[in-house]
């Protein structure tokens, strides 16, 4: 029995392996890689190798392996006995392993032959079917589908779902030449997403399900729209997600229904979204952005998560696509603007609501405070305390309750918690820069920490993002502290220092965008936008002149969208000996919309202690109310 011949023995032989393979196209290279003759593969992403006495081949693209006698039967579309037959083993052999002539003993093996290089071509449509299959008889990834991506296994096997012999990605039959591959764990090895054949495009659609009623969703992504579906809505996925292009024929296959389309909650998703209104509504199609409430920072960065954490929460399919219908219909961009639809509003018979600056004859002219949802524009030469003023207002509200945020593009974050600790404090700033901070003064900061350190006042600096700020960087980041911390007040000082977009044509274009864009950010968020901006180079910064809105630096569109502009000026006291310095702030007013300050009224003035930097009301009373 020492000259036997078993499958065991073919499976452990290197050559017979290499043999298939070579006959099959694939060229192994010294360390026993090679493409793989499955898909078109354009590098050497497949190989042999040996584990536990067996050589198995493996390609880490698409997922196909095995021995081989499953590489033979693969290739040739065979079942085993077909396979060991190519291999040379008869198959009446087959099954105990040794094949024998025909008056019974064993016979010397043929070398395995190499199969029909016609037929080593992928089929897409048989591949996609094979790995439907598989997902539907394995009912441990029919739970890991349900549970992590909240696709049922009703929807799975309707929109022919499947996954890859090694589990490692769920399979979409996109078309029956292309299949789309996605990483079943989202942390897992391997490539988040291929296709097969490599090099189809992106620009596809799938899956195309419009026989629900309502609306139809438009979603980035197959797996967003496959949860649409099971959730029983309408649903488009574009295949390539937030990164491609809306594919040719969406609109011809849209065209009399009305299209919701939810963007993930980040800037990619946003500009996609902006992007897909924009081309649908051209085309003539009813297509709206639909705010289902999306929070990164809570685990819900697109639709797909928000279906999963209803599913979570033990909530029925209906109830899921009662909730999309109806955060559709609340999206109807005229629903609101009616004339009775703004009456019945219950904003409509609230006050406006008013951020208070804690100066009192500035509260009292803009009646009330700084107007929640517009820009307030200080401007003034440079040292003339513009800064100040606009920390002393961010400190007062935070005092009186009001979540604020100071986003300081001139002065790093050390030094604004300098300038508020001793405005706090009453301590000099020069004492604390220096560190030459005496016992005493040591003791007052303690106090004040005890006291506010836990004010809702927030300061940020360029440390906290990357790269220069840009008015779309600065909006995620608004949106984002005004979801997880409520702030009420924005400071941006200074606006000259925000960075242009790269699609900025100029420095005007910049100017009139960013304008632009702060309006739009103090709306949309429902904040007191305060800006600190500078005077032109050539005009009041270099003179003794009174300020005009013509001298403000982007003037043409920043002070026509401002609410209020203000021009900052103070003045140093000549102290007496032993006295501590004093000054006086003044705001002149150069515009306002809704108050009775007046441009041609009598400055408003503030005591100013200079080496502490806090400014006051003549006779001071801290701690106002806000509304």
């Amino acid at each position: 029995m020492k000259n036997r011949y078993d499958l065991d023995k073919l499976r452990s032989d290197r050559d017979a392996i290499a043999a298939v393979l070579e006959g099959a196209g694939a060229k192994l290279d010294g360390s026993g890689a090679c493409r793989c003759p499955f898909h078109d593969d354009q590098r050497a992403s497949a190989g042999i190798y040996e584990r536990g006495g067996v050589w198995r081949f493996k390609c880490q693209a698409c997922g196909v392996g095995g021995d081989v006698i499953e590489l033979t039967r693969r290739i040739r579309s065979t079942d085993f006995l077909g396979a060991v037959t190519a291999l040379g083993i008869p198959p009446k052999n087959a099954g105990n392993g040794a094949p024998r002539d025909a008056n019974g003993p064993p016979c010397t093996p043929t070398r395995p032959k190499a199969p029909e290089p016609a037929q080593t071509r992928f089929d897409a449509a048989a591949y996609a079917r094979e790995c439907a299959a598989r997902l539907t008889a394995d009912a441990a990834a029919l739970d890991k589908l349900w549970r992590t991506r909240a696709v049922d296994s009703d929807t799975a096997r309707r929109l022919g779902i499947g996954i890859t012999a090694d589990g490692r990605h769920w399979t979409f039959p996109v078309s029956a030449d292309a299949v789309k591959h996605h990483r079943a764990d989202p942390d897992g090895d391997g490539s988040k997403s291929f296709w097969l054949p490599k090099g189809a495009s992106s620009r596809r659609l799938w899956p195309i399900h419009l026989d629900a009623p309502g609306a139809v969703w438009l979603c980035p992504g197959e797996l967003k729209a496959a949860g649409v579906i099971a959730a029983g809505r309408a649903a488009v996925g574009i295949t390539g997600g937030e990164g491609a292009d809306l594919p040719d024929g969406l609109a011809e296959l849209l065209a009399g229904r009305a299209v919701a389309i939810v963007a993930d909650d980040d800037q990619t998703g946003r500009a996609w979204l902006a992007k897909a209104l924009a081309a649908l509504r051209t085309a003539g199609i009813d297509a709206r952005a639909v705010d289902l409430g999306l929070d990164k920072a809570a685990g819900l960065k697109d639709i797909g998560d928000w279906i999963l954490s209803r599913v979570q929460e033990g909530k029925e399919p209906a109830a899921i696509a009662a909730e999309l219908d109806n955060a559709y219909e609340l999206a109807d961009p005229f629903r609101p603007f009616t004339l009775g639809g703004i009456w019945t509003a219950r904003e409509t018979w609230a006050p406006v609501y008013h951020v208070r600056t804690g100066l009192r004859d500035l509260d009292t002219g803009l009646g009330g405070g700084l107007r929640v949802g517009g820009v307030h524009l200080f401007v003034g030469k440079s040292g003339r305390a513009k800064s100040t003023t606009v920390a002393q207002i961010a400190l007062n509200a935070a005092r009186a309750g009001v979540p604020a945020c100071i986003v300081s593009l001139e002065m790093p974050r050390r030094d604004m918690g300098h300038l508020i600790a001793a405005n706090l404090a009453d301590v000099p700033r020069a004492a604390l820069a220096s560190g030459n901070i005496r016992e005493t003064v040591k003791d007052k900061l303690r106090g004040v920490l005890r006291e506010y350190g836990k004010l809702p006042l927030t300061i940020l600096d360029d440390s906290f993002w990357s790269g220069p700020l840009t008015r779309s960087k600065l909006a995620e980041i608004v949106a984002d502290g005004c979801r997880r911390f409520g702030w009420r007040l924005i400071c941006v000082d200074y606006l000259g220092l925000l960075a242009n977009e790269p699609t900025d044509a100029s420095d005007y274009a910049a100017d009139l965008e960013n304008s632009a864009a702060l309006k739009r950010l103090a709306r949309v968020q429902d904040v007191a936008l305060v800006a600190v901006a500078a005077l032109r180079k050539y005009g009041r910064a270099n003179s003794d002149a009174p300020a005009s809105l013509d001298d403000v630096l982007g003037a043409g569109r920043i002070c026509y969208d401002a609410v209020n502009v203000f021009d900052v000026d103070c003045q140093q006291d000549s102290p007496r000996p032993g006295e501590r310095p004093v000054g006086t702030v003044r705001l002149r007013v150069l515009k306002t919309r809704y108050a009775g300050l007046g441009s041609a009224g009598k400055p408003l003035e503030f005591r100013w202690f200079p080496s502490t930097g806090r400014i006051e009301d003549p006779n001071p009373q801290w701690g106002l109310p806000n509304e």
